[in-house]
């Protein structure tokens, strides 16, 4: 055994430590740890590892690191320029001469044409931004304002409203007739001064092709539901909730529901409401006269007393 492996095992043994405890304090393999004390410097790492594995295990047994290391490089030969370093008694030659430097600035003089691109790409972009954003509101200030400026030398649409013409303007007045549903006369709306229809004037001269009947049922709650449409049953059937059905007739039109309560009437466009109450039997009917739709009157649906054998007296 070495003299170096002699004092490292005899210094492990005093403090009662085995390899293994080495091994988990200093992280160091315990063959490495063997190899040290044995001397066996061949299994160790070439170099620089070799003696920090030295100094790692020297320092934690508590030993002179300076004299391990120096016992190492007796032992092992290793004369390399880091273990002279360690040794105290040679010193390092070091030449400490000034070395004369031209104190020149070797960075490239660029700052000035780095600030006047920057300067050139601000005024681009404020450029590009005044055209895109302010430059149309210099040349045209009344865009904001709408095309009005522009058709303010033809007719309003305003004043074509009040104007009977042969062609009718785009004005609400020209959709499909829109009654209201608080009269049961439903004058077509033909063309007047005052926007609203009232019922006591008649339209004269109004084809009767104008007076189309279209009746649309909304269903609520579930109804038995009959509907005749210029005579002929267009149906007769169960309805569910949530269905919707259209019918249009050219003379007359009639519903007749077993649940008054769930049905909704739509009348060319108008809602009427409900038929009537929750399980309440209603017929309703509507004419085509002389271009006006009118609602013609019904008594209330009772059923149809039928002679009995006991409501005739015997003879």
């Amino acid at each position: 055994m070495s003299e170096l492996g002699r004092l490292l095992a005899e210094a492990r043994t005093a403090k009662e430590l085995t390899l293994a405890d080495v091994e988990t304090a200093t992280r160091i393999r315990q063959k490495y740890l063997q190899a040290l004390e044995n001397g066996e410097y061949t299994r160790l790492p070439r170099g620089a590892t070799a003696r920090g594995l030295l100094r790692v295990y020297a320092g934690y047994l508590g030993l002179d690191v300076t004299d391990m290391l120096r016992r190492y490089v007796q032992e092992s030969g290793d004369t390399s320029e880091e273990v002279a370093m360690a040794e105290p008694g040679k010193p390092r030659l070091v030449d400490y001469r000034p070395i004369e430097v031209a104190l020149v600035d070797s960075r490239p003089r660029t700052g000035w044409w780095r600030w006047a691109i920057a300067i050139v790409i601000v005024l681009a972009l404020a450029a590009a931004a005044w055209w895109f954003l302010g430059g149309d509101l210099d040349i045209n200030p009344l865009a904001a304002f709408g095309p009005a400026p522009v058709v303010w030398p033809t007719p309003s649409a305003t004043a074509t409203r009040w104007v009977v013409t042969a062609t009718p303007p785009p004005a609400p007045t020209a959709t499909l007739p829109q009654p209201t549903p608080t009269s049961d006369l439903l004058p077509l709306p033909i063309p007047t001064m005052s926007p609203t229809v009232t019922p006591t004037p008649r339209p004269t001269a109004t084809p009767e092709t104008v007076g189309r009947i279209a009746l649309t049922l909304r269903i609520t709650q579930r109804a038995w539901v009959r509907v005749i449409a210029d005579g002929a049953v267009a149906i007769e059937d169960n309805l569910e909730p949530g269905q919707t059905h259209t019918w249009e007739a050219n003379k007359s039109i009639s519903v007749r529901t077993g649940n008054a309560g769930g049905v909704n009437l739509v009348l060319n466009g108008a809602d009427l409401g409900l038929m009537g109450k929750i399980g309440e039997v209603v017929e309703r009917a509507w004419v085509a006269e002389q271009g006006q739709v009118a609602e013609t009157a019904l008594t209330t649906p009772t059923p149809t007393r039928r002679p009995t054998a006991t409501s005739t007296p015997a003879g």
